[in-house]
Order: C-alpha cells, then sequence, then structure tokens
C-alpha cells in the first residue's frame, strides 16, 4: 500500500514540476507568436506547442484532483522507472540537433501533433485515475481503453517518435531506445498492481490488447 504521505509528496512534486513545464512553454508559445515571420513552419510548431501546453495544464489539474491510492507497486524499482519514463525523454529538447531537412521536420511535427492530441483524448477518459506512478486507483476500460489496455503509453509513444525525427542523432536514438524500454517496464509494473486490485482485470486483459489494437495486429496476421 502506497503511504498518504507519500502520495500527497509524490502529488506536490509532479504539480510543481509540470507547472513549470506549462510555464516554459507559455514562454516559447510568446516567443513563436513574436517571431512567426523569421520562423519556418511557424503554425505547426505553434500548434505542437498549444496541444503541449493543454496536455501539461491536464496533467496538473487531474494530478491535484486526482483520486486516492488504493493500491501501488512495491519497491524502489517501480518508482525510478517510472521517473525515467516520463522524464527521460525530455534530454532530447537539449541535445544538439542532427542534420534534419525541412521535410522531415514538417513530418516530425505533424507526428507530435498527432500524439499529442491522442494524448490529450486518453487523459480525458483517465480523469481522475491518472497517475504517473504505478499505482491503483480506478479501473477505466471505457474509450480509448476499450481499444488497448495502455493508450496512453501509445500516444506518448508517437509524440516520441516525432521528437527523435527532429532531432535526429545517434544520441538521440539511444536516449529514445531508453525511453521505450522504461515505459514498457512501467506497463508491466502497472498491469501487476492493477491484476492484484480489481478482479477483474484479468477478464479486461484477456479481450483487450495491450499496445496494439486488434485491427492492427489482424492486419499484421493477414499479411504474414
Amino acid at each position: 500500500m502506497i503511504s498518504r504521505l507519500e502520495d500527497i509528496t509524490g502529488k506536490v512534486f509532479l504539480v510543481l514540476v509540470f507547472f513549470f513545464l506549462a510555464l516554459q512553454q507559455i514562454v516559447s508559445i510568446v516567443t513563436i507568436i513574436r517571431l512567426r515571420g523569421n520562423l519556418e513552419l511557424w503554425p505547426l510548431d505553434l500548434s505542437s506547442r498549444l496541444l503541449g501546453l493543454i496536455f501539461l495544464c491536464l496533467v496538473v489539474g487531474l494530478t491535484v484532483l486526482r483520486l486516492p491510492p488504493r493500491q501501488s507497486a512495491e519497491g524502489v524499482e517501480p518508482r525510478l522507472t517510472a521517473l525515467a519514463g516520463t522524464f527521460g525523454l525530455m534530454v532530447l529538447v537539449v541535445l544538439p540537433r542532427g542534420t534534419t531537412r525541412p521535410e522531415m521536420m514538417i513530418a516530425s511535427t505533424i507526428v507530435i501533433l498527432i500524439g499529442t492530441a491522442l494524448s490529450i483524448h486518453c487523459l480525458f477518459w483517465l480523469g481522475r485515475s491518472f497517475s504517473v506512478m504505478a499505482t491503483a486507483r480506478k479501473l477505466v476500460t471505457s474509450g480509448p481503453y476499450a481499444i488497448v489496455r495502455h493508450p496512453l503509453y501509445a500516444a506518448e509513444a508517437i509524440s516520441a517518435i516525432g521528437f527523435l525525427m527532429a532531432n535526429w542523432s545517434l544520441a538521440a536514438l539511444l536516449i529514445s531506445a531508453a525511453h521505450f524500454a522504461f515505459q514498457f517496464r512501467r506497463m508491466f509494473n502497472e498491469e501487476r498492481v492493477l491484476r492484484s486490485t480489481f478482479p477483474e482485470y484479468a477478464s479486461y486483459a484477456g479481450s483487450v490488447p495491450m499496445l496494439i489494437p486488434r485491427p492492427l495486429i489482424m492486419a499484421g496476421v493477414k499479411r504474414g
């Protein structure tokens, strides 16, 4: 069981961090608006950052309003994995950019837009059950969670691919690979907690795929 003190401490930490990130996003949006005549593709970039701001504000709001925990993963590893998966990809932002063609920048921004929009959609459905750590609050099985068991991770993976395209380099590739590894580990940690907390989770997991929608799985099988 997660202690109330740990839950409150984690809540304060996440709110402060994501509130700071939201302020940084506002600064970047203002900068883009001021320099739009000197920046290429500024409408796409502005749209991407506006959606990013909405996502960050949602995370702050849902963290404040989240339901009390019913159970949490035990040990240090799930907590470190959750933090690494959540914040590790931000390293891409400060890396020196590789050689990226303008058309690749357009494609990467569109991919980031799609991933961020889907992440916002998933957050709306997850609602007050949202957690960064592997914690069981309330089982959500409707909306995007009726398609795959971890739609938010799938949406964030799309955004991560977009960031990798925009910051293409060997270092960025290695960081992205580590990020995806941490995210997969987070899924397994969360599944363990959800299975032990909600008896109905086994039936849900048996009928809903983990990460790839069933039509895409079937299409791959037919092609094979």
